[in-house]
């Protein structure tokens, strides 16, 4: 153990959907500096969370610096990000002298006139500290990563689960690999191998990212390679660097993690038709779960998540089970906060004329016209409990449920995507209870719900996450592309 490690602690962490309108600004971020970096993640299972209490394990110092994460969506403004970077930045500088800066990013940032923002980031952080000082970060698992980045950092551990139920585990990596980096008993060497592909981002917990991840697993038993992981990718990005890669951190070798990564790829190429969505429309979705015979069943509003920078107001799958007439059916979360504030100002035990969500924007589908029931009111907070950020506090704004006809409608202020029941709980609704649970999510939900849901089908519709990759312009993607063009191969290297 190094009694003496210093360690700066900090980060700034966005998925970028390109094909969003509205960039994201300064205020979109939620910015933490600081001692309340500490406050807010010690003991919550997040990358930060993890980094705390491997530090502690070591008895390390920990220089907690300035920590801006946000929600998914479109790129952020050249302002908003040269205030974010130049804040990092200063609060690292005011942190020296450092054995070690570890960052928590996410590998599909973009900002305008920078593009790749953790290759910025991370080129930036090592010009301030200079080559002796380790440089180590956390990436997710929907990266799409650059060349680049392997020549700038030591070490980067990104998730193997999805839903990311391993980041307090990633981030304790990204701490305890540092004592044998400054002692020289690791001799980092990364490769990235790229694949000529986009693929819909798919569950660990079965199917074939499962049996990439097991390889990946088995690969990091070699006491020489430190890392090995798949990272996804984030389709709905038009980059130069979208699309899935497989990183491996091998020590001294270059031969050796080339070969690692190479061994991975191969499997990914030769699986990539399971990849493929299995979708249904919103109406064919219904149908389906309604001849269940176990119950309750999940709807998946696949098109408009929030945590692929969708606007969550989209309004096809709601649409479909308010006139499918369900009973015992629950929806959430829709993000409106004109309805919200209606509804706080009429009060609990009102009947209202909403129309509700499509607002942002035509792509979602239209605003549903009816009359509401405002059966409770909530400020928006709750506890996550979840495996993936157990612990961690969340806040929504300011909710109203609403029951049009036979469906209880979650309504939110700000964007958000569920990974838990605790939304639901927290405006009296238990799932367990309920047939058909319609939600604005696509993987991530599936450690939070598994002990209740019976089984899920993925309702696909116009959106900024459509499952149907052709909706989309790619004009900087590589081509040729899976499974964009026929010609598509893969060759390593």
């Amino acid at each position: 153990m190094n009694m003496n490690l210093r360690i700066a602690i900090g980060g700034i962490s966005h998925e970028t959907n390109t094909f969003c309108a509205r960039d994201m600004e300064l205020s979109d971020f939620s910015i933490e500096r600081g001692h309340s970096i500490i406050d807010n993640h010690n003991g919550v299972r997040d990358f930060v969370g993890g980094m705390l209490d491997a530090a502690a394990t070591l008895n390390a110092t920990v220089v907690p610096t300035y920590l801006a994460v946000a929600e998914a969506g479109g790129a952020i403004s050249e302002t908003a990000y040269s205030r974010l970077v130049d804040d990092l930045l200063a609060s690292i500088t005011r942190s020296m002298p450092v054995d070690a800066v570890v960052l928590e990013l996410h590998g599909a940032g973009i900002a305008r006139g920078i593009g790749n923002i953790e290759v910025d980031i991370c080129r930036r952080v090592r010009q301030l500290v200079g080559a002796d000082v380790k440089l180590v970060i956390n990436l997710d698992l929907h990266g799409n990563l650059n060349q680049e980045l392997s020549r700038l950092i030591e070490v980067a551990f990104g998730n193997h689960d999805h839903p990311h139920t391993d980041m307090f585990e990633r981030g304790q990596d990204a701490v305890n690999v540092l004592p044998r980096l400054l002692d020289g008993t690791i001799r980092p060497v990364t490769h990235i191998e790229k694949l000529p592909m986009l693929m819909i981002t798919a569950t660990t917990m079965h199917g074939p990212a499962a049996a990439i991840k097991e390889l990946c697993r088995s690969v990091e038993t070699d006491p020489d390679i430190i890392t090995c992981t798949f990272f996804h990718g984030f389709p709905w990005a038009d980059t130069p660097d979208t699309g899935p890669s497989v990183l491996v951190v091998a020590n001294g070798s270059a031969e050796e993690a080339q070969n690692a990564a190479q061994r991975v790829a191969r499997l990914v190429w030769d699986l990539r038709d399971e990849f493929r969505p299995r979708t249904l429309s919103p109406e064919e979705a219904i149908k389906s779960a309604l001849k269940s015979v176990d119950w309750p069943i999940i709807v998946l509003d696949g098109a408009d998540c929030a945590g692929a920078g969708c606007p969550a107001d989209g309004t096809y799958l709601l649409r479909a089970m308010i006139d499918a007439d369900l009973c015992q059916a629950c929806f959430a979360p829709i993000c409106d906060s004109a309805i919200v504030a209606q509804c706080h100002q009429a009060g609990v035990g009102a009947l209202i004329e909403v129309r509700l969500g499509g607002k942002v924007d035509g792509m979602h589908g239209a605003p549903i016209e009816a009359k509401a029931y405002v059966k409770n009111l909530t400020d928006g907070r709750f506890v996550r409990q979840s495996p993936m950020g157990k612990g961690g506090q969340e806040s929504v704004g300011r909710t109203a449920r609403l029951q049009i006809r036979g469906v209880d409608i979650i309504v939110v202020s700000e964007r958000f995507q569920p990974v838990d029941p605790e939304l639901f709980l927290s405006s009296g609704i238990d799932v367990a209870r309920y047939r058909i649970i319609g939600l604005k999510s696509l993987n991530h939900w599936r450690a939070g719900f598994k002990d209740v849901i019976k089984r899920d089908y993925l309702a696909d519709s116009p959106g900024l996450m459509s499952q149907d990759l052709t909706r989309f312009s790619y004009n900087f993607v590589p081509r040729p592309a899976w499974p964009f063009d026929d010609e598509a191969i893969y060759l390593p290297g």
